[in-house]
């Protein structure tokens, strides 16, 4: 199966927002009385000496209901440890029923070891019932001459729902598995809705045969929605029993066969509808579409859950396929095609192989018009992203020559409102590497730069003006291991949300000091730094309304009242994490970026005159704050000592000065500062250099090695002053 979203938000979301149990259990442990006398019956279960699952889990539901939680426990402990294999856990499945292992994990009295043995077996009895052999071997059973195997076979395949569905496609598609396929049809068509969504993913087989036996099961189903996804096969296809099999099928769903011509203007239609404001689909309590589609490699439907302008932009491409084909000539068209070609490798991780047939008939300039338009709509990032990727690949740095006044394509991603595609585009130009000014140039020292200052750390920006309101939610967020940065609103709000990728998500509260909560939200959507951060505005309970219908048109906007405890905070949070999507940047992966950020930064300055249009001061701040990072100290000391400026080298000296840092960290910026000087001279002021003179007098009592490292700096700058007077220095040592 394909991965889950990069499942990277919701997954993400949950890693942080762990929960610590309440310490009432452990109270309530103390508290409780001394181990009752046994009854009959608890002492009729323990002569019982339960051992098979089936056993162990009546025992401990049975001793549960007698208030006799301790010796459930037991029980459920020796069933963990027993660790029994599927067939076990079958059997007493069969015999208990699912509910009954459900319950282990609904009475608090039984927790942890209930929700742990339920997981266990749950998890063995969902393995069991999704395990392809045993589905496949069920499909042939379809066809045993025992009538009761036949029956037994039907019940299991229902019982298995969508999973289901790829064994019986495979006998549908096996050309030596014939004698089996009209009872598979059979059964797909019994299993009704349940099929309805992998049927129609398995449509973009290019298996004419396995198409055919589908259309017939659509036909059946009487499932109209399959119209739109052959009606570009009956008038394309040169397999005459395909067209005969998809044409019966329109005779019995739309009562008409359609012209080339009506093609066109249909699959037109369905295509901006799925490009457009939607919805198209019905989501999930997470707020995502459980997409089908084909995996061509694989040759099987796999399911995978996406937000709903993915979802709606990736059958937008199924139908695009087939509106290329017919239309191949016009423009709009061949770009909507590379549009949901390069959407659907970002999201289903298919390959690049149509997205390279489309820039081999019309050029990379396909590419850049794809990207331009993906540009304007937020439903497109992960098509923007990849269009970027795949313009660098080139290394053609005419592709970065601004045309009749306009920003080359790749330029104007680096002024995208979404992180992904500003260090997409980035990471293109740093692959063409250009070596001539470009227009927009200095927007790629502004990208890097701003990754650069990543920490890795999970920040939620709080607005609130109340003190006492942002303690306590400052609070919530550290018991959910997340780092509040408490601001009262207005510039210190602005100036910390500007400040680092790694805020994630930011509260703004009513009151607030001015400007006030809309206005702040409008300021921050548009800067591009804090333009796609998910917001929740805090409103008071009668004026939740008002600021809903004031926020309608911003999805990354969330109205809420106020947490009061973290189980509230964790919910809304998920609602903000969720409104990003997969746009969502983990923690590590910032981290990461901000480490490749440097050393490229770094690898520029090494040959600066070669990249002598880019302005390099503008990172100068960013690297003198991060130089106190331990995790990325030698980096920064090794790009302040190629910036070679006058901050550049205070920041080096006063670090390597500091007794308090670590010695290797300060020999690195000691080593930095000497090359410094070799690029650019001493650019201390007379009064620095006397401080450090002083600095190493005054080190007499301090360990060796921060003497060594004091006396290192003055012979850097010792050997440039050598007509001024200073100080005898102390001695190095005892």
């Amino acid at each position: 199966m394909q991965r889950f979203l990069e499942i990277a938000f919701t997954a993400y979301v949950l890693v942080g927002l762990i929960i610590v149990q309440d310490a009432s259990a452990q109270q309530r442990e103390q508290l409780a009385p001394e181990t009752p006398v046994d009854t009959a019956a608890i002492q009729t279960i323990k002569e019982s000496n339960p051992t098979t699952p089936e056993q162990l889990i009546d025992a401990a539901l049975l001793s549960a209901d007698l208030g006799r939680s301790d010796l459930s426990k037991v029980y459920l402990q020796k069933l963990i440890e027993n660790d029994p294999n599927e067939d076990e856990v079958l059997a007493a499945q069969q015999k208990l029923g699912t509910g009954r292992i459900f319950r282990l994990q609904s009475i608090e009295s039984l927790q942890p070891e209930g929700a742990t043995a339920a997981t266990m077996l749950l998890t063995k009895l969902d393995r069991y019932f999704k395990d392809i052999k045993r589905l496949n071997k069920l499909v042939d059973q379809l066809i045993d001459k025992d009538e009761f195997t036949r029956n037994q076979a039907v019940k299991q395949l229902k019982n298995a729902g969508t999973d289901a569905a790829n064994p019986l496609f495979n006998a549908l598609a096996d050309p030596g598995r014939e004698a089996v396929r009209p009872a598979a049809k059979r059964m797909l068509v019994s299993l009704g809705r349940t099929i309805y969504e992998p049927l129609l993913a398995a449509l973009d087989s290019s298996d004419p045969l396995f198409v055919a036996e589908l259309v017939d099961v659509a036909k059946e189903l009487d499932l109209d929605q399959a119209t739109q996804f052959l009606v570009g096969p009956y008038v394309l296809t040169d397999d005459d029993q395909l067209r005969s099999q998809i044409g019966q099928y329109l005779d019995a769903t739309v009562r008409t066969r359609p012209t080339e011509e009506d093609v066109k203007v249909y699959l037109a239609k369905r295509v901006k509808r799925y490009l457009g404001d939607g919805p198209m689909f019905p989501v999930n309590e997470d707020g995502l579409v459980e997409l089908w589609t084909w995996d061509a490699e694989k040759k099987q439907v796999v399911m995978t859950p996406v937000p709903p302008a993915d979802a709606e932009v990736a059958t937008a491409g199924q139908l695009l396929r087939d509106l290329y084909a017919l239309d191949e000539t016009n423009a709009e068209v061949q770009v909507q095609a590379a549009l949901a070609a390069m959407q659907r490798m970002g999201v289903l991780d298919e390959s690049d192989t149509e997205l390279k047939k489309l820039v081999d008939q019309h050029g990379v300039e396909l590419l850049q018009l794809a990207l331009v338009q993906a540009l304007e709509d937020r439903k497109f990032a992960q098509a923007a992203v990849v269009a970027c990727e795949q313009i660098g690949e080139t290394k053609n740095a005419d592709l970065l020559i601004a045309i009749e006044g306009k920003l080359s394509p790749l330029a104007l991603a680096l002024q995208s409102p979404v992180y992904r595609i500003r260090r997409a585009a980035a990471k293109a130009i740093l692959t063409i590497d250009p070596k001539s000014p470009y227009a927009g140039s200095a927007e790629l020292l502004d990208t890097l730069g701003f990754m650069a200052s990543a920490q890795g750390k999970r920040n939620i920006l709080l607005g609130e003006l109340h003190q006492q309101r942002a303690q306590n939610m400052a609070g919530l967020l550290a018991e959910l291991q997340l780092e509040p940065l408490v601001t009262p609103g207005g510039r210190e709000l602005f100036k910390q949300a500007y400040s680092s990728p790694d805020i994630e998500a930011i509260f703004i509260s009513k009151p607030l000091a001015l400007p006030a909560m809309m206005e702040s939200v409008q300021i921050l959507r548009k800067d591009r730094r804090t333009a796609d951060l998910p917001i929740g505005i805090i409103a008071p309970i009668g004026e939740v309304v008002h600021y809903q219908l004031r926020t309608k048109d911003d999805p990354l906007t969330h109205v809420m009242i106020r947490p009061n405890d973290v189980e509230g905070f964790v919910f809304q949070l998920k609602q903000l994490y969720l409104s990003q999507g997969r746009l969502l940047v983990p923690a590590d992966q910032r981290e990461a970026d901000a480490e490749f950020a440097i050393k490229e930064m770094s690898r520029m300055l090494d040959v600066s005159d070669e990249y002598d249009f880019y302005n390099f001061l503008k990172i100068e701040e960013i690297a003198v704050r991060r130089l106190v990072d331990e995790n990325v100290t030698g980096d920064i000391a090794n790009l302040l000592g190629k910036l070679a400026t006058p901050a550049a080298q205070t920041a080096l000296v006063d670090y390597a000065s500091d007794p308090f840092n670590p010695l290797a960290q300060r020999q690195a910026c000691a080593d930095a500062m000497q090359a410094a000087i070799e690029r650019r001279g001493i650019l201390l002021t007379k009064d620095q250099i006397i401080a450090q003179f002083d600095r190493y007098n005054a080190s007499e009592e301090l360990d060796p090695e921060t003497q060594a490292v004091l006396g290192k700096i003055l012979d850097i700058l010792e050997a440039p002053t050598q007509s001024v007077r200073f100080d005898q220095p102390a001695k190095i040592g005892p």
